[in-house]
């Protein structure tokens, strides 16, 4: 009795993998049981790389994320066919002695079928079995088709904010070095570099939306790691807008929307709530001849951000960083003779 009632998980299975397909390859979004997935190998990832060669560790975590997101998607399918084939007597036989097929002959069965690799040696029994039997290849196909859906747009997406974050660490590693190199080095000034910036964060913040769980990726290089180049992007948006002196730079409303957009997609992802971090040394730019606020303007029209700050921070110790490669403890080496 309880043998002939396995179809019932069986299809509930093979829906839930369905509707997860769904929702993470063509919805923006992250599936429940993609998450479940993600969170479960992210966690111990994350522990692990505590103990040795943090970097290292965290530079695997989009291999292990979608390895291990592929291997439950194809695992679940296997196993919902499997319960619904097994549910009754005599719906696998052997192909040859028309002999009625055990379990291990079942899961067989069901792998050469959702693999669209044909019957081998076994066959469906009945009408309603070589019906199955032809839905079961129709959602193998549909799995190997949604499993390309889900991993080309991630690929693309990770070299697009690799490519986001070495365009930032070439202008500038820390926010003070951005907003030096801006001012003297860029031919359209601090306003040309950060619409440049701003033009590409777009495209990031946008994949980023439709793929929430991006935010669990990790690099293992400074330079190419959105996670904490974004950060010292968005501090010197914040040092431009309350530190320098004269009207208000064109275009920091474009950018501070993309960088607050990326900050709620990492929100959806990740629950941190970090202390807000220091405030920004002006010295050195001060002595570079920048046309700056006091430090008590500065620092009062600062008060007004501590949100925005710390969900930067947030963003680069999730990623293993410290907020010192950020505030940048080295002496900018631009003067204004350069220019």
């Amino acid at each position: 009795m309880l043998r002939s009632l396995l179809w019932v998980p069986g299809t509930l299975i093979l829906l839930a993998v369905l509707a997860d397909l769904l929702v993470t390859s063509l919805k923006s979004g992250e599936g429940r049981l993609t998450r479940l997935v993600h969170t479960g190998l992210y966690r111990p990832m994350r522990a692990l790389s505590r103990l040795v060669h943090p970097r290292e560790v965290l530079a695997w975590t989009p291999g292990v994320l979608v390895i291990g997101t592929l291997l439950v998607w194809i695992a679940l399918t296997w196993l919902g066919w499997v319960l619904i084939f097994w549910s009754v007597p005599g719906w696998v036989v052997g192909a040859d002695e028309g002999t009625q097929a055990q379990l291990g002959a079942v899961v067989y069965f069901v792998g050469f079928t959702i693999s669209t690799l044909g019957l081998g040696e076994l066959r469906p029994e009945g009408q309603l079995p070589r019906v199955l039997t032809a839905l079961a290849a129709l959602d193998g196909f549909f799995l190997v088709t949604f499993s390309i859906t889900f991993l080309t747009p991630l690929a693309q997406a990770h070299g697009a904010r690799r490519e986001l974050a070495l365009r930032i660490h070439r202008a500038g590693d820390t926010a003070q070095q951005l907003v030096l190199s801006g001012w003297q080095e860029h031919p359209q000034g601090l306003e040309g570099l950060f619409a440049e910036m701003a033009s590409d964060l777009v495209q990031v913040d946008a994949q980023h939306r439709n793929a929430p769980y991006l935010h669990r990726f990790h690099d293992r290089f400074a330079e190419e790691d959105v996670h904490l180049l974004l950060p010292a992007l968005g501090e010197a948006l914040l040092i431009a807008e309350h530190g320098l002196k004269g009207p208000r730079l064109r275009g920091l409303r474009t950018l501070r929307a993309s960088v607050m957009g990326m900050l709620e997609s990492f929100a959806q992802v990740h629950d941190s709530d970090p202390p807000v971090p220091p405030l920004p040394d002006l010295a050195a730019l001060r002595e570079a001849g920048l046309p700056l606020r006091d430090d008590a303007d500065f620092a009062a029209r600062l008060e007004g951000e501590a949100a925005l700050r710390r969900a930067l921070h947030a963003m680069v110790r999730q990623a293993g960083w410290s907020w010192d490669r950020v505030a940048g403890t080295r002496t900018p080496t631009l003067s204004l003779e350069a220019m």
